[in-house]
């Protein structure tokens, strides 16, 4: 069984602040640092079930008039549809909530799975959040503010595929020339190695 201690190891790991919440269940409050500021992060852990949950809980938006709530659930059903892990939900006072829940199997959380949550869950609320507003505010509509959401992520997603590519060899014309006349003339030159 994966023990809290696991978890809070893994956050003094990445130096990463957190407060621990006594109540019902085990909570951890952690300060997410992000280049444009601090994401308030809560973490809990059900031991009986091997459940740790991720939550962002105070997601702010712009005061909304009662017309613009059915854009915002609309765009939450909507972009929630294009989520593997976790998902945004309504909260109230003018709030949205988003979380990831894990089902822990094998009692272990890793290093390497806690990381992709938490970065998973910083690049979801930092690329979705700022459309959600403009939602909840009436200055687009759910789908409008889906397709730019998913349009960043295709950007973001095709820029780390072209970073991810070695680059091309270049070969001239006179190599390929040279290279030609040396099968002809049965003298296949030795393969070049590079450093």
């Amino acid at each position: 069984m994966i023990t809290w201690e696991q978890i809070r190891r893994h956050l003094e790991r990445d130096g990463v602040p957190f407060v621990e919440r006594a109540g019902e269940t085990r909570v951890l409050e952690v300060e997410l640092r992000l280049p444009d500021g601090t994401l308030g992060v809560e973490v809990s852990y059900d031991e009986e079930h091997g459940v740790v949950r991720f939550v962002v809980p105070n997601l702010a938006l712009p005061q909304r008039l009662p017309r613009y709530r059915h854009e915002l659930r609309k765009a939450l059903l909507l972009l929630n549809s294009c989520f593997i892990l976790g998902g945004f939900s309504e909260a109230p006072h003018g709030r949205v909530v988003f979380g990831i829940t894990l089902l822990i199997e094998g009692g272990e959380l890793s290093y390497a799975a806690y990381r992709r949550v938490l970065n998973a869950l910083a690049a979801s609320v930092d690329r979705a959040l700022p459309w959600l507003r403009q939602v909840a505010s009436g200055a687009l509509s759910a789908d409008e503010g889906v397709e730019n959401i998913l349009d960043v992520s295709r950007r973001l997603q095709e820029r780390e595929t072209e970073d991810a590519q070695p680059a091309a060899v270049g070969i001239t014309e006179d190599e390929i020339e040279a290279f030609g006349r040396a099968l002809m003339n049965g003298a296949i030159p030795p393969p070049t190695h590079e450093s």
